[in-house]
């Protein structure tokens, strides 16, 4: 009998010891919530491309604050659409919580279509439109314009593309059914034609198309006086059988490359092209360009470049004139003597190649650089009085293209031309002689040389080269 009563007392302390480990463990179990936005996060949750997955995440045990004991497991690319598994996880005592959120990162933005001229366009047909063209962007998957599907229907034709995301957009382009057009004229050769004063002008005349009628002529109009400055236009008209009309005009300017006063009667001012730091691969591309329209100009060359090139512009008439040797500033700076060893060797080469000795100079950096300062200062006072004491005239400049400066810091070409073109326009008067700085160094410079004589023929100006006759232009001396 004893021995059951221990017996039973002993049970009874297992069961105690049990049901208290069993609390125990019920009560200081750790609690462990991944919410966002006060909502709990599902196994799966998903976010779109960029968005960050920031959620709040929340663990205690015994009513303390344990987070920072949370361990994550893995990484997202919210960049990249696909799924990614995160584990959250928790140990603490005896419990090990593993909390697992797959990530997906999807790309729910449609595409773009951009469709190239107009959305309503009219046509003699919609199967006869001539298709202008579209792009399509995709914010992830990028350029998608060759996987664009086109379908003609009902007036209209639609442009539709999937993404990979299968995210689709259609948009359409509306097609009137009727000849409103005019024929679309082009013009053989150029919309302008520079001849010089006596040459025979030579008719190139034009092509037309229509949207509609397979043929259609054209009528020109205008007459050309060869032996008459001025300018003279030109009509080519076209008329489909719809009655639509087009014209198209081209200028003719009949010009002397010599004449003080062009074109349009009146003075006029002067334009003196100056070339800096060559003869380069660039120069017989603008010697061709000047004497194409007869124009002469001023070389102020170096020891660089090729000496053909400088007997070139020397048999061409142009003025060849003296830059520097070596362009070095500090070994042209350093003193008088430094200055004129650098220009005599210079000129010892032009008078090799041109037997002749020139006597017109520009200074490196102008007369007015400040670069001379960390070599000599009082240098360029020195130098600019010395030079004229030995008979020679320098030149600085008016204006400058800055193919050297701010034009050279462009990224492409085409904007490297466009910005000397502008400096050029901008930097002339008719009030003055323009002497424009550039360089036959560069090629955008070379590239644009043509478009700038037909800028200075077209409105007014005339142009000469340097000669000891010419007034000089002398900056500030600020050395």
């Amino acid at each position: 009998m004893e021995k059951l009563r221990e017996k039973n007392i002993l049970l009874f302390l297992v069961v105690f010891i049990l049901l208290f480990i069993f609390v125990f463990l019920a009560v200081t179990k750790p609690t462990f919530l991944i919410s966002i936005n006060n909502e709990k996060v599902n196994r799966i949750y998903e976010i779109e491309l960029n968005e960050e997955f920031s959620p709040n995440i929340e663990a205690t045990y015994l009513k303390k604050n344990i987070t920072d004991e949370v361990i994550k497991i893995g990484e997202y690319d919210n960049t990249k659409v696909g799924e990614y598994k995160i584990v959250y996880q928790l140990n603490k005592f005896i419990y090990k919580m593993n909390k697992t959120v797959f990530l997906k990162v999807v790309d729910k933005e449609k595409p773009i279509i951009t469709l190239n001229g107009k959305d309503e366009v009219y046509s003699c047909s919609i199967q006869s439109y001539q298709e202008e063209g579209y792009n399509a962007v995709d914010n992830y998957d990028g350029d998608l314009t060759d996987k664009v599907s086109i379908k003609k229907e009902n007036g209209y034709i639609y442009y539709s593309v999937k993404d990979s995301s299968d995210n689709e957009v259609i948009v359409k382009r509306k097609i009137i059914t009727d000849d409103v057009e005019g024929p679309v004229i082009k013009l053989i050769n150029n919309e302008n034609i520079y001849i010089k004063l006596g040459n025979d002008y030579i008719e190139y005349g034009a092509n037309a198309s229509d949207n509609c009628d397979t043929v259609v002529d054209v009528k020109i109009e205008g007459n050309v006086d060869t032996n008459k400055v001025g300018v003279y236009e030109v009509s080519y008209t076209s008329v489909d059988s719809s009655n639509n009309k087009s014209v198209v005009k081209r200028n003719v300017f009949v010009y002397n490359p010599n004449a003080a006063s062009n074109l349009n009667g009146g003075e006029k001012g002067v334009i003196y092209l100056t070339f800096d730091d060559g003869p380069s691969s660039y120069t017989p591309k603008i010697l061709d360009v000047l004497s194409k329209y007869g124009i002469k100009a001023t070389f102020f060359v170096t020891n660089s470049g090729k000496d053909e090139y400088i007997k070139r512009e020397y048999n061409e008439g142009h003025t060849v004139a003296l830059h520097t040797a070596s362009h070095n500033y500090k070994k042209v700076y350093s003193s008088m003597d430094d200055f004129f060893n650098d220009l005599n060797s210079v000129s010892s080469r032009v008078e090799r190649i041109t037997n002749e000795k020139s006597m017109i100079i520009r200074f490196p950096g102008g007369s007015s650089n400040t670069v001379s300062k960390n070599y000599s200062k009082g240098i360029m006072t020195v130098l600019t009085d010395e030079v004229l004491k030995r008979g020679y005239h320098y030149f600085d400049w008016t204006s400058s293209v800055e193919d050297a400066g701010s034009c050279a810091k462009k990224s492409s070409a085409t904007e490297r031309e466009d910005c000397v073109y502008n400096y050029f326009v901008k930097g002339l008067s008719k009030s003055r002689s323009n002497v424009v700085l550039m360089h036959d160094i560069k090629s955008y410079t070379a590239d644009k040389v043509e478009d700038m004589i037909k800028y200075g023929i077209e409105n007014g100006y005339s142009f000469d080269k340097i000669t000891m006759e010419t007034e000089q232009i002398h900056h500030k001396v600020n050395n």
